[in-house]
């Protein structure tokens, strides 16, 4: 292994320092100790203390390194697969291994809904639970778009007169399997939602098993619950009840995430609520390493306990408990996330009392 002030070593130490430029310092920080450029001790350390110190998720760190991995340019004399071996990493031959995959069931989403909104795609893949096949997407549009290129099917847009809108639309259908098919031909024209009791009625009819189509309603990322009871297929049921199949409906521009840093340490994101029964909120970029991967538990007194997770640089979970609390949409929010004790509670931004702790 190369060691700190040995020329190879610092060659490639400078490589990673320039690739990190730009980066948070707990990033850097992170990513260097992954991958045993830090010049400190050039010891790589592992994944899980280098998350232990930092109060992050293993996954964060993995990310971070992997990160920094992809864009180390490598000093001149030096062949890449000697990079990665000095790392003890493959060396990549190709395309991610998890980018056909994923690919292929963002178009079976697609051929599913049709054009979907971006902030729409995110809840969907929220909604899978990052489990195989639907690893995370890119965090940011730009970064999505070379994916999508890179990927092939699918087209990234921005529409909208006055509003801002992102749409991704698949360019050729995905064979679906007979689960999603069924949705898709019981839902299909229904922007007001099915009842799942209809729902499990007709699909035991046509041969499918009661619990398969319940326990698929509960994870499918190509449905959403509109009302108790009650599913449509994701980015319809905003649309008119004329049967018709539409783009998504535009949204009026929302004023942007926002953090400060609270006196007691919490992280505390500020968000506009929206019209969604399950909204999802971007973590600003600057912040999003920090709490990559992990869960904050929610106690609010009358309300009950729930979850906010945090993955793909996106917070959710807390839909139910802005909807009992009667947060009227557009009224701005803030969640406050202790790195510390893992809690989270939950104000408007004016702290109107009965929101909180």
């Amino acid at each position: 292994m190369l060691k700190p002030n040995e020329p190879e070593f610092d060659s490639l130490h400078r490589a990673a320092v320039k690739a990190t430029e730009g980066w948070s310092s707990i990033k850097s920080s992170m990513a260097l100790r992954a991958s045993g450029l830090d010049d400190a001790t050039g010891k790589r350390n592992s994944l899980d203390s280098i998350a232990a110190d930092f109060g992050v998720s293993r996954e964060t760190v993995r990310r971070a390194r992997n990160e920094l991995l992809r864009s180390i340019e490598v000093p001149s004399g030096m062949m890449s697969d000697a990079v990665y071996s000095v790392l003890s990493l493959p060396v990549p031959s190709g395309p991610s291994a998890n980018l056909l995959p994923t690919a292929r069931a963002l178009r079976r989403l697609l051929t599913i809904t049709g054009p979907l909104r971006w902030d729409d795609v995110v809840s969907a893949w929220a909604r899978a639970g990052g489990k195989a096949p639907y690893t995370p997407l890119p965090a940011d549009i730009a970064t999505m778009r070379e994916w999508a290129l890179e990927a092939g099917g699918f087209t990234v847009s921005t529409s909208g007169e006055g509003s801002y809108s992102v749409i991704v639309a698949a360019t050729f259908p995905e064979d679906l399997d007979p689960v999603s098919q069924f949705l898709l031909e019981a839902m299909r024209g229904r922007p007001g939602g099915v009842a799942r009791s209809e729902l499990l009625d007709h699909g035991e009819k046509v041969g499918l098993r009661r619990t398969t189509i319940a326990t698929t309603l509960s994870t499918h990322p190509a449905v959403t619950r509109v009302g108790r009871g009650m599913w449509a297929l994701r980015g319809q049921h905003n649309e008119s009840s004329s049967g018709n199949v539409m783009a998504p409906r535009l949204a009026r521009r929302a004023r942007p995430t926002s953090f400060v840093w609270g006196a007691d340490g919490s992280l505390m994101i500020e968000f506009s609520v929206s019209t969604s029964p399950s909204p999802v909120v971007a973590v600003p970029r600057a912040v999003s390493e920090i709490i990559e991967g992990r869960e904050f538990r929610m106690d609010t007194d009358g309300v009950g306990a729930g979850r906010v997770n945090v993955r793909n640089a996106r917070l959710w979970g807390f839909g139910s408990l802005l909807s009992e609390l009667r947060v009227p949409v557009g009224t701005r929010a803030v969640i406050a996330l202790n790195l510390i004790t893992s809690r989270a509670t939950i104000t408007t931004a004016e702290g109107r009392a009965g929101l909180d702790d």
